[in-house]
C-alpha cells in the first residue's frame, strides 16, 4: 500500500512538467557503484560482535527537469547487497525520491517532497533517531506539500504538511507514523543578508495501542550570509510535549496472596528546548561545514526521543582529480516520555578520498570508525569499516 501511495504522489508531481511546449532545460545522469568494504561489527553489537566482508552493486538515476516556473529533481536507485559469511542478510535496498516546485502565479509557489526508502544498513534510523538496530529492513514514506506565499518583496509566509510513515520488519521494533503541520515566516533585512525567522509547528507521532505523543513548536532564528562564501544559520526555542501512554503496572492490593499486572495510561506535559546552529565557510580548495541541534525524534523502540547532534566536515579539493573529506559527529539521545529510562551516545569518525580515472569513472577509498555507547546498561560497541568505491555516471542533456 505505501508503494502505490508514494507512485501516485510520484504521478502527480510529473503533471507539472508534462507541458513540453515552454522552453524546458532537463538531464539524466544514470549510474552505477560498486562497493566492497569490511565491516568489524555489523550491528553495533555490544557482546559478541558480527564481522563480514560486504559487496554492495548499486544502480541508479538522477534526473532535473527545469522550466521558467517549474522545477522537478528525481532519483531512483536500488542497491544489492551481499555478505560474504552472513548470506542471511543479503537484501536489495531501495531508494526513491522526486521534489518539485512549481510557481503557480507571482506571488504563490507549491511544493511537494516524496521518498521511499527501504534500508537495511543502520544509517536511516541513526540520521532519524541515533539509535542502533539490528540490520533488518525499514520502510520510510514520506509526503510533504507545501505553499509559499510572497506578503511583500521582503515578507513570505510557507505552510506545509509533512507526513511520514515507518515500518519495520524484526517483531521486536514498533512502527509509528508522524504528522505535522508548520507555519513559516521569513522576512529580509535591508541589508539584504539577513533573513529573520519564525517557525510553528504542531506534530502528533502516533504508536500502535493508542499510544501518542503531541508537540506544539515555536522558533525564532536568522539567516546571515558575511560573504557570498559563509552563511550562519540559527534557530531556537521551545517545545510543549504531552504523551499519552499505555504501561504496566503491577497490581500488590492482594499481596501476600496474589500479584497481578494492570495497564494503565500516563499521561505527562513538559516543555523541552530547540536548537539548530549551523555555519558554512568556503575558500578556493577548502570547505567547513559545522553545526548543531536539539529536536525530538520518534524511534524504534516505541518511545519519542530527546536528539541531540553536532557535527563538522572538513572538504579539500588537492587536484582537479583528487579531492578528500574528513568529518566526524556525536548524537545523544535520551528518552523523552518517560516510558523508560534509556540514554544513548553515538561517535563517528570518517574519511574519504575520491579520484577521477576519467570524466565518468571515480574511485572512492574510505574508512569510518563508530562507538555507541548504552549508558543505561553501561556498555559500548565498537565497529571500523574500511572500503573501495567504483562508480561509473553517464550525463546525459537536454535543452529545448
Amino acid at each position: 500500500m505505501g508503494t502505490k501511495t508514494w507512485v501516485g504522489l510520484a504521478i502527480i508531481m510529473s503533471l507539472w512538467a508534462a507541458d513540453l511546449a515552454v522552453a524546458a532545460d532537463w538531464s539524466l545522469v544514470p549510474s552505477v557503484t560498486q562497493k566492497s568494504e569490511f565491516n568489524s561489527n555489523l550491528n553495533l553489537a555490544f557482546t559478541n560482535p558480527t564481522s563480514d566482508y560486504i559487496f554492495t552493486l548499486t544502480p541508479a538515476a538522477d534526473f532535473n527537469y527545469n522550466t521558467e516556473i517549474t522545477q522537478l529533481q528525481g532519483h531512483l536507485g536500488l542497491s544489492g547487497q551481499h555478505y560474504l559469511s552472513n548470506s542471511n542478510l543479503d537484501h536489495i535496498d531501495q531508494n526513491y525520491q522526486i521534489n518539485g516546485r512549481h510557481q503557480a502565479t507571482p506571488k504563490i509557489n507549491l511544493s511537494l517532497n516524496t521518498s521511499y526508502i527501504v534500508d537495511t544498513t543502520l544509517l536511516e534510523e541513526l540520521l532519524t533517531s541515533g539509535l542502533v538496530i539490528g540490520r533488518s529492513p525499514r520502510t520510510s514514506i514520506l509526503a510533504n506539500p507545501g505553499m509559499t506565499y510572497n506578503i511583500t518583496e521582503r515578507l513570505s509566509s510557507t505552510l506545509y504538511y509533512n507526513f511520514t510513515r515507518v515500518l519495520y520488519q524484526a517483531p521486536q521494533y514498533t512502527d509509528y507514523a508522524t504528522h505535522q503541520l508548520g507555519l513559516n515566516f521569513n522576512y529580509l533585512l535591508s541589508n539584504e543578508r539577513t533573513t529573520l525567522t519564525n517557525n510553528n509547528i504542531v506534530r502528533e507521532t502516533l504508536y500502535p495501542g493508542g499510544n501518542s505523543y503531541k508537540t506544539l513548536g515555536v522558533y525564532l532564528g536568522a539567516n546571515h550570509k558575511f560573504t557570498e562564501n559563509w552563511e550562519f544559520n540559527l534557530l531556537g526555542g521551545m517545545n510543549i510535549n504531552k504523551s499519552d501512554f499505555d504501561t504496566q503496572v503491577q497490581d500488590l492490593s492482594q499481596f501476600p496472596f496474589f500479584t497481578s499486572v494492570a495497564h494503565k495510561r500516563v499521561k505527562h506535559t513538559k516543555g523541552t528546548p530547540y536548537f539548530k546552529v549551523s555555519t558554512t565557510r568556503r575558500w578556493t580548495n577548502l570547505n567547513v561545514t559545522a553545526g548543531f541541534s536539539r529536536d525530538q525524534s520518534p524511534s524504534a523502540y516505541g518511545y519519542v526521543l530527546n536528539f541531540t547532534r553536532v557535527y563538522a566536515s572538513v572538504g579539500y579539493t588537492f587536484t582537479e582529480r583528487l579531492t578528500g573529506i574528513l568529518g566526524g559527529g556525536y548524537s545523544s539521545s535520551s528518552q523523552a516520555s518517560q516510558a523508560n529510562n534509556q540514554d544513548y551516545n553515538y561517535y563517528t569518525v570518517s574519511g574519504r578520498l575520491a579520484y577521477k580515472i576519467t570524466e565518468k569513472l571515480s574511485v572512492s577509498p574510505g574508512y569510518s570508525f563508530s562507538r555507541y555507547d548504552d549508558l543505561t546498561g553501561d556498555r559500548s560497541a565498537l565497529a571500523h569499516s574500511a572500503y573501495v568505491m567504483l562508480s561509473y555516471s553517464y550525463p546525459i542533456h537536454y535543452q529545448k
